[in-house]
C-alpha cells in the first residue's frame, strides 16, 4: 500500500498559525512529489500556502488596537462585535488555538476574504479553502454534513461568491453556540476586562 505522504526534506520556519520544522507533500500518482504549493506540515497539519497562512500574514501587517472598555464589555453579548474587531478576532483565535479548535474561525475568516475577491482570483482561492477545510483529506477539516459538502463539491467547477455561504453560516452558528460562550468565560477574555 502506497503511503499518502512523503517527508519533504526542506525545513520551514515556524509560522504564526502554528507550524513546525517538517513538511510533506502529497504523492504524485506517477511516484514523484507534487509541487511545493501543496506542502503540508507533518507535525501540525498546516499547509504553507494555506488560507490560514495568508490570513496570518495579513494580520501581521495590521496595526491592531485594543478595544475600549465599552467595546470589550459589549463582546459579552455580541459575537458579531468580536468578529468585527481585529483585536477581538486575534483574542478569540488565541483562545481557540488553546482549545485546539481554530479551524472553524480560520475557515470563516477565509470565506470573508474570499467574498471580497474579484472573479479572476476566485477559483484559486476556492480551491485553497476547499483543500484546507472542506476536503475529508485535510488535517484541518471542518465539520460539515454530507448535504453541505455535496453542495460545495457541485459549486467547485464554477465557484461563485456564494460557494461557501451555507457552510460559513453553519460554522458561524457552531462557533456562536459552542465556542463563544466558552470564550466569554475564558481567562483570555477575563484578562482583557481586568486591564480596563
Amino acid at each position: 500500500m502506497a503511503t499518502y505522504h512523503k517527508i519533504w526534506k526542506q525545513i520551514h520556519h515556524l509560522n504564526p498559525m502554528g507550524g513546525c520544522s517538517s513538511a510533506v507533500a502529497p504523492e504524485d500518482p506517477n511516484g514523484g512529489q507534487q509541487t511545493v504549493k501543496n506542502n503540508w506540515c507533518a507535525c501540525c497539519g498546516s499547509r504553507q500556502d494555506s488560507t490560514a497562512a495568508l490570513l496570518a500574514q495579513k494580520e501581521k501587517d495590521l496595526d491592531c488596537e485594543r478595544p475600549t472598555a465599552e467595546e470589550a464589555k459589549k463582546w459579552q453579548t455580541s459575537f458579531e462585535s468580536v468578529l468585527r474587531h481585529k483585536f477581538g478576532i486575534q483574542l478569540f483565535q488565541e483562545f481557540l488555538r488553546s482549545q485546539y479548535g481554530e479551524e472553524n474561525l480560520n475557515f470563516w475568516l477565509a470565506v470573508e476574504e474570499y467574498k471580497k475577491l474579484d472573479e479572476s482570483s476566485r477559483a484559486e482561492r476556492a480551491r485553497m479553502i476547499y483543500e484546507d477545510y472542506v476536503s475529508t483529506l485535510s488535517p484541518t477539516e471542518i465539520s460539515l454534513d454530507a448535504k453541505v459538502r455535496a453542495e460545495i463539491d457541485n459549486n467547485m467547477n464554477n465557484p461563485t461568491v456564494d460557494t461557501f455561504k451555507v457552510a460559513q453560516d453553519h460554522i458561524f452558528t457552531l462557533m456562536y453556540h459552542d465556542c463563544f460562550p466558552r470564550f466569554i468565560k475564558s481567562k483570555h477574555y477575563k484578562q482583557l476586562l481586568k486591564r480596563h
